[in-house]
């Protein structure tokens, strides 16, 4: 515990230290540096069908209810880039959706990418279906702690949804529309494949272009008890404030 409180502390100064580098960087992308554009969707998160047991079924419990869910590119906004696909979600503690950050709401990121160590990344980037967001698995890049569970690694898979429409924006839409959109967040021992499921996500209806632009993500959350750990995580929190920061300035 000692070691990976210290790798995330590690991490944090490192952030701390990149973000005068990246601050240029922001301030001219005018958006987010990574993920620039998406749809924001509505969601609620209930226990999986099949019953999880012991300090599974806790943190099952723990997730269930109203969420948003953000679908985007990873740094392109076209579907014939050569580029990962992101996930990000707030499990909020307001009874509506809402841009600010509440005591008690947990953010998750996701992109189509086991890992971020550049092998992995690449075979990632390389298998992604850019044309369908509802096509592909989505990994948490980094590790969190769960009580009773230790160190876990985060995954979401499709259960439902794609088929016909323009582009993968419409294809998710029409997916909702049906009722079919649904996703699956498994949670396995850091380093294993023995995935469990512990929430079946149902989305529902898109959000407004004025919420995801307004929305302020913190990696550092831990409302519903997934504590980030490690390095990677302690490292994107002052990069996030930056560029949070930058986007505010952007509207004076």
């Amino acid at each position: 515990m000692f070691a990976m409180q210290a790798a995330r502390a590690l991490g944090v100064v490192t952030g701390a230290l990149v973000s005068p580098v990246l601050l240029p960087l922001f301030l001219a992308r005018r958006r987010r540096l990574i993920h620039p554009t998406g749809v924001v969707h509505s969601a609620r998160m209930v226990p999986p069908s099949k019953v999880a047991v012991g300090a599974h079924a806790d943190l099952a419990a723990r997730l269930a209810g109203p969420a948003m869910v953000r679908f985007s590119g990873s740094v392109h906004t076209a579907e014939d880039k050569t580029d990962a696909l992101g996930i990000s979600m707030r499990l909020h503690c307001r009874t509506s959706p809402s841009s600010p950050y509440c005591e008690g709401d947990q953010d998750l990121f996701f992109i189509t990418a086991p890992s971020l160590a550049w092998r992995k990344l690449r075979s990632g980037v390389a298998r992604t279906q850019r044309h369908d967001f509802l096509a592909n698995t989505y990994w948490a890049a980094s590790a969190y702690e769960v009580e009773g569970l230790g160190r876990v690694s985060l995954r979401l898979i499709p259960t439902g949804g794609g088929g016909e429409g323009l582009d993968r924006v419409e294809r998710l839409q029409r997916a909702i529309q049906r009722d079919e959109a649904r996703l699956r967040l498994e949670v396995a021992p850091l380093g294993s494949q023995a995935y469990v499921p512990v929430a079946e996500i149902h989305l529902g209806r898109g959000l407004s272009h004025e919420l995801d632009t307004a929305l302020r993500l913190v990696p550092a959350s831990s409302g519903r008890g997934l504590r980030p750990s490690g390095f990677l995580q302690g490292m994107r929190v002052v990069p996030y404030a930056t560029g949070q920061f930058t986007r505010r300035l952007w509207k004076h």
